[in-house]
């Protein structure tokens, strides 16, 4: 027996076409990020789920609801699932922060600088480790679970099961409204990576 864990992205926002880190601002989707958000919710259509867990941000809840909408469900927030704590670079254009000496210097040493006036990435991982630990405790063995969060958290944790070395997770690329999959068994202490980034049929994880 076998808990799987689908791990899906929020759907885009107005600030996604304008180039801006959003970060914790409450934002809701565009209408590119609801048609992507109820693209994600019919390719789970056919896949049993026992529970829901959401960033309480409004882009991601909003993406959640429409998977809990057909499935007869309610998302659940969770605040451990949000996004990264982008400090001064919240609601600036990607490709200053990019050219900023501020992101070269978090680029070259991610796990010993954090975010200006923001978030360390072992804080965020550790926060989105105890969501996922606490949501296998919740559920029976055998379960699916749907976790809708944000690019930037959904990559560190995939960084962390996957092995790396967590400075790399930047090398990971998640589109709106992809599925990556983690299958957790009894008898392993590591989950298998099943999927990653996944915007087609589900129908293999059925």
């Amino acid at each position: 027996m076998a808990t799987t864990i689908l791990l899906c992205r929020n759907g885009a926002t107005d600030w996604t076409r304008d180039g801006r880190l959003a970060g914790r601002r409450e934002i809701g989707l565009s209408e590119e990020g609801r048609k992507q958000a109820a693209a994600l919710a019919e390719r789970l259509e056919t896949i049993e789920i026992a529970e829901i867990l959401t960033s309480p941000l409004p882009r991601a809840f909003e993406t959640a609801q429409l998977i809990a909408d057909s499935h007869a469900l309610e998302a659940a927030r969770d605040r451990r699932l949000t996004d990264l704590h982008a400090g001064r670079w919240e609601g600036q254009k990607l490709g200053e922060i990019a050219a900023s000496a501020e992101y070269k210097k978090f680029l070259a040493s991610p796990l010993a600088e954090s975010i200006p006036d923001g978030e360390k990435l072992t804080d965020a991982r550790d926060r989105m480790v105890a969501s996922i630990d606490q949501a296998l405790a919740d559920n029976a063995l055998g379960a699916n679970l749907v976790i809708v969060s944000h690019a930037g958290p959904l990559r560190i944790l995939l960084a962390h099961y996957l092995g790396m070395d967590l400075a790399t997770y930047h090398r990971l690329s998640l589109a709106h409204g992809s599925v990556s999959a983690l299958r957790f068994e009894a008898e392993r202490g590591v989950p298998r990576v099943l999927a990653l980034n996944w915007t087609s049929s589900l129908s293999a994880l059925e």
